[in-house]
């Protein structure tokens, strides 16, 4: 009985620590190129995704706007900026 239990919790444990699998199939290049700049930091100051990108403030609240639609990350509001995080 014992090792039936230890063994689920293993399974639950390798579950939680494999790596999240994204579709990313139909998103646009640039929603995309800042997945992978928010996905590389794992949470990301919006105001350095700006810097970093090149793109302006409204591109990229749009394009942020459009990745929380589609449920991969989400903003948390920190002071007067945001923070880019992964959906889980």
């Amino acid at each position: 009985m014992a090792k039936d239990k230890e063994r689920e919790i293993k399974d639950i444990i390798k579950e939680k620590l494999k790596p999240k699998v994204y579709d990313l199939s139909e998103l646009r290049e640039e929603e995309v190129t800042i997945f992978n700049m928010i996905k590389e930091q794992g949470a990301i100051f919006q105001a350095d995704v700006i810097e970093k990108s090149g793109f302006g403030k409204a591109k990229i609240s749009r394009i942020v706007d459009r990745l929380e639609g589609k449920s991969l990350v989400e903003r948390k509001r920190r002071g007067m900026t945001n923070v880019i995080v992964l959906k889980e």
